[in-house]
């Protein structure tokens, strides 16, 4: 029988008139419903008191891990967001004794918001203490008009084209471009918030004496 939906009064009218000696048969076929729609609502009658179950807030498989898992293994992920999902699946059934599916441990993940990305190196030498001194000491005397920032960029032949293209599916998006990265070029710039400050641009690479110069 294909599903549709009851109101609760058609059920009180079939339950009503399996009390007044109406055969199930003929209450299924007068109102078009199955034996066992029939049954759970009596039950849910006696049950309840209404033949509508109480709904509940529990729907759906349970999780594999539980809460107090689940926070163990976003701890793992903010000291370790470099492991792969298998490395992770071990670590669970050696740390919390159980079984976990690849594919549901990334779903797990993905649905807290935790995404897959490029890593950022940080150097482990560094002193998080003189840091935040030092970010302290900027925060508190220096003003944006005194801040000039220098970045090196280069230039070739192989950057004049764009990464990526549209084709049709099955299909490779194809350009000419040049192979040959012909000459390079070093751009250096020294920029403040009103503009650039100076500019160089040399041909090929650039050492540490031509950057501070």
């Amino acid at each position: 029988m294909v599903f549709r939906h009851i109101s609760d009064d058609l059920k009180e009218r079939a339950l009503w008139l399996l009390d007044n000696d109406y055969l199930t048969e003929d209450v299924c076929e007068i109102l078009g419903v199955s034996r066992a729609s029939l049954f759970r609502w009596r039950e849910n009658k006696e049950d309840y008191g209404t033949v509508r179950a109480p709904s509940t807030t529990v729907r759906g498989r349970p999780r594999n891990l539980n809460a107090d898992q689940a926070h163990d293994l976003f701890t793992l992920l903010a000291e370790a967001p470099e492991l792969y999902l298998d490395e992770i699946m071990d670590w669970v059934a050696v740390t919390h004794d159980t079984g976990i599916s690849r594919s549901a441990l990334d779903r797990l993940i993905r649905d807290t918001g935790v995404s897959y990305k490029i890593l950022r190196r940080a150097a482990a030498e560094r002193d998080d203490v003189a840091r935040a001194a030092w970010l302290q000491m900027i925060q508190t005397t220096f003003i944006s008009s005194m801040i000039v920032t220098a970045a090196e960029s280069s230039k070739d032949d192989r950057t004049i084209f764009r990464k990526r293209g549209r084709a049709p599916v099955g299909q490779r998006a194809e350009i000419d471009a040049d192979f040959v990265r012909g000459e390079r070029y070093s751009i250096l710039a020294a920029i403040t918030i009103a503009g650039y400050l100076g500019t160089r641009i040399v041909a090929g690479s650039v050492d540490g004496d031509e950057f501070f110069d």
